[in-house]
């Protein structure tokens, strides 16, 4: 008799809802409560991709040594973030652009970067792998690092010394050169 199998397991379920005193209008305003919580908070919309890429050379071209000399790196842009009041644009966010002159091949070198001296921040934005410009951007032959820079008026001060040796696909590594990354801070957009 499924009938009768049907209406006792219905039994339980009605018996728990009339002592909790829910209806399915009540059970429906309960979910869409949890269902917000869930989802409410502070999100950043905008995930820009990052300005480099990790140095993973192929098999043919770590066969291809080539000759490393110091990077020459120049800071070519510090942006500082803001709040635009507008929680999907990029505004937020703060940019640093490290430039390379073209004394290295730019297909087949990467760089190794540490953040020898300064402010932590700079550990949490340079990563620590070797990485190399995006393959869709190797013209410029820079690095971009972003980081989320708004919702404050005043920016911390940027002072840190990033060292950047040049990397070989068959493993070589250049001397180090060492770039200074100042920002003063204050406030936005100074």
């Amino acid at each position: 008799m499924p009938g009768v199998h049907q209406q006792k397991a219905k039994q339980p379920l009605n018996l728990l809802l009339y002592k909790l005193n829910l209806n399915k209008r009540g059970m429906w305003q309960i979910l869409a409560v949890i269902l917000l919580a869930l989802i409410h908070g502070t999100a950043n919309a905008c995930k820009p991709a990052p300005g480099y890429t990790k140095f993973s050379p192929g098999i043919q071209d770590k066969n291809q040594s080539h000759s490393l000399v110091i990077p020459k790196a120049n800071l070519a842009l510090i942006k500082r973030g803001y709040d635009d009041g507008n929680g999907g644009s990029c505004s937020g966010n703060g940019v640093i652009k490290i430039q390379f002159d073209n004394e290295n091949p730019v297909e087949t070198t990467g760089y190794r970067l540490k953040v020898l001296s300064g402010s932590v921040f700079g550990n949490y934005i340079i990563p620590d792998f070797p990485v190399m410009p995006r393959r869709d951007n190797f013209e410029e032959n820079a690095l971009y690092f972003t980081w989320y820079d708004g919702g404050t008026k005043i920016r911390e001060k940027i002072d840190l010394v990033l060292q950047i040796i040049a990397v070989s696909p068959a493993g070589e590594e250049s001397e180090p050169y060492l770039l200074s990354i100042q920002h003063s801070g204050g406030k936005l957009n100074e």
